[in-house]
């Protein structure tokens, strides 16, 4: 025998699966896993009916009597075309993203590492997997119709009776259903090529589709486009497929729905035949580097550490990151943090890139609460969470920093204006995606005061995305409490702990820019902006106090 004669090893793909059912016991362990989930129903139902039961008669309420339609509802329903398109492109981007760290196919850490190594086939491993990934895309798919409903209903565009709205809901949940369907079927397609390149490129292009469609819907909304565009867009592909139905049961277009339907469905079989056969060729160093992720991120939630999450998030990434762009350091010491930061945000595109589409839709949603004041309470606080996201987004410096103090010790400058330097460069990338969109709107519609509260809205925003950066580890002190009606008070303050920085910002913002945006005057506008800078700086204080405590300790 010749040193290149090949030894095929034997199948044992029968006896090592009946080996480890009967080692974990499979009748017993189904039992365990069925009480298992009816216990977390039981308490997903107990938490539902004592947190939101008192909704339930509002909800039954609003679906006998729909709500009417508001002064900006022709608005929107000019702008819903291209608005679903971005939702429908914006779930294809999620199902990418998730495809890079955890994948349609996931095995257990125990699986990865002693069953990948054994001759046991992967096809009989892995694509049950991919199949339970699947169904689990199709039930979180439909879940997820449901935001474009609500979206629908509360702009009055979900019809006048309670059939006509379950309708489109229905429509709506089969519709982003087929899409999740056919979004893991192409990561499948993709992760087995071993293309993390092609994954990375195709998710920042649909993130970038979505922000172009975002603003493509706000510029329809305030500038009545032809209708032309909507047509191209419903039928540009499945993200157009999918949105058809509801277009045509909430505004009255797209009366071929029915056949985009169907043109989904069949793509959503192919990209899932497809994907079941690839599912086999998942490389076993990404299974592996899963596992591990997975069982780490388990971890930490288990303890409620969003910042391990995130760590072990940037972990599995890290060893697939491409993008290497140097910037020249800069000659002056004072810029040191600032071109550090800049280098971060420019090494991590997709960051980036959500932050812009976020900040977009900020700058749309509250463009439509300037058009109309009077109804604009829910866009302007949709707008105000839009950009927080956004800022803290752009915020992952401060947060590198906050993790380990000693990562800033060698900086010239003391730890305590760490959270002030900090806010450059967040500060000026949000302010100008927010201006791209916001000058020419504001130019168009006549609406000054948008350009006005942007430049202190985009500061207060990143303030409080710094209070929460520089928050610290979640100490196990915060677990103790007491019991309320409300539930222990543990919950209460470990909530309150991680919402600080959104709630100081948010809610003082959302009444300084409704009173600015009332009236329009003069007056009120250098009222809204003497507030804001007030906040900013109260603000900014409480970010520089919690980065000593995190230096003291």
């Amino acid at each position: 025998m010749t040193a290149d004669t090949l030894i095929e090893a034997p199948d044992s793909t029968d006896a090592a699966f009946a080996l480890l059912r009967e080692v974990r016991g499979t009748r017993a362990r189904a039992r365990a896993r069925a009480s298992g989930l009816m216990f977390w129903l039981y308490i997903a139902g107990l938490a539902i009916l004592s947190y939101g039961g008192w909704l339930v008669a509002d909800i039954a309420d609003a679906l006998r009597h729909p709500p009417p339609p508001l002064s900006v509802t022709p608005d929107l329903a000019r702008g819903a075309p291209a608005a679903l398109c971005a939702l429908a492109v914006l779930l294809l981007a999620a199902l990418l993203w998730d495809a890079r760290w955890r994948g349609p196919v996931t095995v257990a850490r125990p699986t990865a590492d002693w069953l990948l190594d054994t001759p046991v086939r992967r096809d009989r491993l892995l694509r049950p997997r991919y199949r339970a990934s699947a169904l689990t895309a199709l039930a979180g798919g439909a879940v997820a119709g449901l935001v474009p409903v609500a979206g629908l209903l509360a702009a009055g565009l979900g019809g006048h009776s309670t059939g006509h709205e379950l309708r489109l809901a229905a429509v709506t949940m089969t519709g982003t259903a087929l899409l999740a369907v056919c979004g893991t079927g192409l990561a499948a397609r993709a992760e087995a090529g071993q293309s993390q390149r092609s994954l990375r490129a195709a998710g920042l292009a649909f993130v970038l589709a979505a922000a172009a469609l975002a603003a493509l819907a706000v510029a329809s909304a305030a500038l009545r486009l032809p209708h032309a565009i909507s047509t191209v867009l419903l039928w540009s592909g499945p993200w157009g497929w999918a949105t058809q139905g509801p277009v045509a049961l909430s505004s009255g277009g797209a009366g071929s729905w029915p056949i985009a339907i169907a043109l989904l469905a069949l793509t959503a079989i192919a990209a899932l035949v497809a994907g079941d056969r690839a599912a086999a060729r998942v490389p076993a160093a990404a299974l592996r580097a899963r596992a591990r992720t997975m069982g780490d991120m388990s971890a930490a939630m288990m303890n409620l550490d969003t910042r391990r999450i995130t760590t072990a998030y940037r972990d599995v990434r890290a060893s697939a990151a491409a993008y290497r762009i140097w910037l020249r350091p800069p000659r002056s010491r004072d810029l040191v943090l600032i071109w550090r930061d800049l280098v971060a945000l420019i090494r991590v595109p997709y960051r980036v890139a959500w932050s812009a589409l976020l900040a977009f839709g900020a700058v749309g949603l509250g463009a439509l609460a300037a058009r109309s004041p009077r109804d604009g309470l829910l866009p302007l606080a949709l707008a105000l969470i839009a950009g927080y996201l956004a800022a803290a987004g752009l915020c992952e410096g401060a947060r590198l920093d906050a993790d380990d103090p000693r990562r800033s010790g060698s900086l010239p400058f003391s730890y305590r204006s760490l959270p002030l330097r900090h806010a450059v460069v967040p500060a000026a990338v949000l302010l100008l995606f927010a201006a791209i969109p916001a000058v020419p709107i504001a130019v168009l519609t006549g609406h000054a005061a948008l350009i006005v509260v942007l430049l202190p809205a985009v500061a207060v925003l990143v303030a409080g995305a710094l209070i929460n950066a520089f928050r610290g580890q979640l100490e196990a002190e915060m677990f103790e409490g007491f019991d309320t009606l409300l539930g222990h008070s543990s919950g209460i303050t470990i909530t309150l702990w991680y919402s600080t920085g959104p709630l100081l910002a948010i809610v003082p913002l959302l009444v300084i820019c409704r009173l600015a945006l009332i009236s329009q005057t003069p007056a009120r506008i250098a009222v809204a902006l003497v507030l804001s800078t007030a906040l900013t700086t109260w603000l900014v204080s409480i970010a520089t106090r919690r980065a000593e405590r995190l230096r003291a300790f």
